[in-house]
């Protein structure tokens, strides 16, 4: 059970809150380079941590990030026209390059461009990486923290198959339900019993043994299975809000991420990679419940919601079809976080020992709270955070041997 306060200072990320602040500090995945694909095509609009930006691709392919208002008269940047490598807004002209810089304020006199040069507009630094679309939103005037090189960050595109869903819930419940190991033999029971997963129904109450890494924290779901060897599935939870899910047996990996659009919605992220080969997505729709021939990659959750239901089928419950009635992990995982609420009222939960990872985890970003107020350096964000190290496990563990012998 958690404080008011303590729910609170984890789960508010907008302007000047304390979350909000660290958070900054990290950089953000915020859309699939698909939606950026075409040179000199309209910008796109996305809200991050309760404030608005407009990202563009110029000609020449470069990814430019703003904020939404133009910072002459705040008219909004989606509506600019995309020239060369700029944008011109429609109210006065004035024109940005993706660098930030103010080419042009036609509405002004002629002054060699002085004015121009007074005028501060608020851009962020931009990587794409993954297939992905990263920014840098912790200040104009500050250089930017490290990448993040997780390691699907430097596959070729046909080894890396990324999907969006954009979920009306904070973010920290998307960040408590993948740390959570037990709901994986219970909410997903039925895709377990006929895939990859069934050994996980051997013990339905695993036991978590946690390791500090300098990402972040390492966490192993222990279960003991009925061969009396144990099963460890090793997942880590990277600052500030990513896990990788254990290789399947195709040598495929999962990788989430969830990151606050404001205090009540968040962009979820699951994206597979394959170091050696490439990815087959019709293997990942299998597993998840998808149809890659109607499903939108930039919204895999789209039609399903609380007046629906999320898609439950009782009748299918009732004739044993399926435990939770919702057609696959992603609907599962998007359903039972969003009936929480907008942000789940932590001072009525009754955790138990299954809990332990996530009460570690509220602890662990406190702390990193503490840290980065006090001028230290966030976790993460360290020179000794590789996050190319960051990576799952699944393990069967001898009986007297440990885990951390078998997982480097």
């Amino acid at each position: 059970m958690a404080t008011r306060k303590v729910n609170e200072s984890l789960t508010r990320v907008g302007p000047g809150t304390p979350m909000g602040r660290l958070l900054r500090e990290y950089w953000l995945p915020v859309m699939r380079s698909q939606r950026l694909a075409e040179p000199g095509g309209a910008p796109v609009t996305v809200e991050l941590l309760g404030e608005k930006y407009v990202l563009f691709r110029g000609a020449d392919g470069r990814v430019g990030c703003f904020d939404e208002a133009c910072p002459h008269r705040g008219a909004s940047l989606a509506l600019a026209r995309n020239e060369d490598c700029a944008l011109r807004c429609i109210y006065h002209g004035w024109k940005f390059d993706v660098s930030g810089k103010v080419l042009d304020t036609p509405s002004e006199p002629e002054d060699g461009g002085r004015f121009a040069s007074r005028v501060k507009l608020k851009h962020h630094p931009v990587v794409e990486a993954g297939g992905i679309v990263w920014v840098w939103l912790g200040g104009t005037d500050r250089e930017p923290n490290a990448f993040p090189e997780f390691p699907f960050t430097k596959l070729p595109a046909e080894q890396i198959f990324a999907t969006v869903a954009l979920v009306d819930c904070n973010w920290l419940q998307g960040v408590e339900a993948d740390i959570d190991s037990a709901h994986v033999s219970l909410l997903h029971e039925t895709e377990a019993r006929n895939g990859p997963l069934r050994d996980l129904l051997d013990d339905t109450a695993p036991r978590d043994e946690i390791d500090e890494q300098p990402y972040g924290l390492r966490y192993a779901a222990i279960r003991s299975l009925s061969s009396g060897d144990a099963l460890v599935r090793v997942k880590p939870f990277a600052m500030p809000w990513y896990t990788v899910v254990p290789e399947l047996p195709t040598g495929d990996r999962l990788w989430h991420a969830w990151v606050p659009v404001d205090d009540h919605r968040t962009i979820m992220w699951y994206l597979w990679w394959n170091d050696e080969k490439p990815v087959d997505p019709s293997y990942f729709a299998g597993q998840f419940g998808l149809d890659l021939d109607r499903i939108n990659p930039d919204n895999i959750r789209e039609g399903y919601t609380r007046e629906n239901a999320w898609g439950q089928d009782r009748a299918a419950m009732t004739d044993g079809r399926s435990f939770s009635g919702i057609r696959g992990l992603v609907l599962q995982d998007v359903a039972v976080q969003e009936s929480m609420g907008p942000i789940v009222d932590r001072t009525i939960e009754n955790p138990g020992k299954s809990d332990r990872g996530i009460v570690r985890a509220r602890r662990y970003l406190l702390d990193a709270l503490d840290a980065h107020a006090n001028g230290a350096t966030p976790p993460g964000l360290g020179p000794d955070a590789d996050y190319g190290k960051v990576r799952s496990a699944n393990v069967v563990v001898p009986d007297g041997t440990d885990w951390r012998d078998l997982v480097s």
